[in-house]
């Protein structure tokens, strides 16, 4: 499969190479694109920053490791690759940390870094059908080329109608075993249901394109039919729209799906967002100073003891049953953490000082 002269790697794509490789390797990555500019980054702060080690990378076509901060411009420590598909250089992908660490996990970057693309750039070629069907989503969510993906048929070769007004979903599955049905039984179960636009994020995530009359019908599937399965997963579910604001709703999608994680929900909707998309546009120094300010003291029990509390609407009596705890006890932890923090969670003012702080950690 020859590449497109003119393919080029969208922000929303990094992004999602940089957060799956993540997910398998542990480490912060970066994708940076051939201006020497982060485009995607698992450490937000970087993310439009200039990265002088990968203008090393591109100018040699060869790898770069970084063995102190700020050797290069804007480079930490750490190697950074060049993404070569067909003898063309795409971008630079790096791994931060110990270069001694992260010399044997280049070879697993670099190859999931190549497979996404690769999947990225099935276009004009012969698919099967499920290879059709994931082509037409990518297309849509992470290039928004709507034009491409009607003008061919395609949609007539998958038998199904796209509506004008649609939004996408992404389920997250939390654990793996022989029995979670990733990426096989996934698909039947999926058709199963009516949801026929679909596809595979390594490693763990399918992202769907659903139409809005299916809105509701969604709702029920998630709820029902798939805890039934015993399945040990989240689901984030984006803002309604027409096919070429599909990229603005899988990235509300993947929003939702970060705030169910955190609050370890089955479904979050982003209509439902309110307050929490206000702590979203917070940029991260600030939210970061706040959080280490104010809660940054406390022990992980301490955290999820508040979070409990603010889930029972400040009631001592169900948060001390939901703890398993004295009332009693409760009250003295209660204390304990007004005074680390130096805000008291049984007063009304001091309660909301903590209770955006959880809201700010979880972003």
């Amino acid at each position: 499969m020859m590449m497109n002269e003119k393919f080029q790697i969208s922000p929303s794509l990094a992004q999602m190479i940089v957060d799956a490789a993540k997910e398998v390797i542990g480490k912060d990555i970066n994708f940076i694109d051939l201006d020497g500019k982060v485009l995607a980054s698992t450490d937000p702060e970087r993310i439009g920053s200039l990265h002088a080690a990968a203008l090393e990378v591109q100018e040699t076509e060869s790898v770069v490791e970084v063995l102190e901060d700020d050797v290069f411009k804007g480079a930490k420590k750490g190697i950074n690759y060049p993404i070569m598909i067909d003898q063309k250089m795409l971008g630079v992908i790096g791994i931060s940390g110990d270069p001694e660490e992260c010399r044997s996990l280049g070879f697993l970057l670099t190859k999931i870094t190549e497979v996404l693309i690769k999947e990225q750039l099935i276009k004009s070629v012969h698919h099967s059908i499920d290879e059709l069907r994931s082509s037409i989503v990518r297309m849509l969510i992470f290039e928004n080329e709507k034009e491409h993906v009607f003008k061919n048929g395609n949609m007539h070769q998958l038998q199904y109608e796209l509506e004008e007004r649609a939004f996408v979903a992404i389920i997250h599955f939390q654990a793996f075993d022989h029995t979670t049905p990733l990426p096989g039984k996934m698909n039947k179960i999926l058709l199963d249901q009516g949801i026929n636009l679909f596809t595979y994020l390594f490693p763990n995530q399918y992202a769907l394109i659903i139409n809005e009359s299916q809105y509701n019908h969604l709702q029920q599937i998630f709820s029902s039919y798939f805890q039934t399965m015993n399945l040990n997963y989240s689901v984030g579910i984006g803002s309604i729209g027409m096919i070429e604001e599909l990229p603005r709703s899988y990235k509300h999608a993947k929003f939702a799906l970060k705030y169910a994680l955190s609050r370890k929900v089955t479904v979050y909707e982003y209509a439902k967002l309110d307050l929490e998309l206000i702590m979203e546009n917070i940029d991260f120094p600030i939210r970061n100073d706040y959080v280490t300010k104010l809660i940054g003291d406390l022990s992980d029990e301490e955290i999820s003891l508040l979070h409990s509390y603010f889930s029972h609407n400040l009631s001592l009596k169900k948060t001390a049953e939901d703890l398993f705890i004295h009332k009693n006890t409760l009250q003295y932890r209660l204390d304990r953490i007004a005074q680390k923090t130096g805000a008291n969670p049984r007063s009304y003012d001091d309660s909301v000082k903590l209770y955006m702080a959880l809201l700010l950690q979880t972003f």
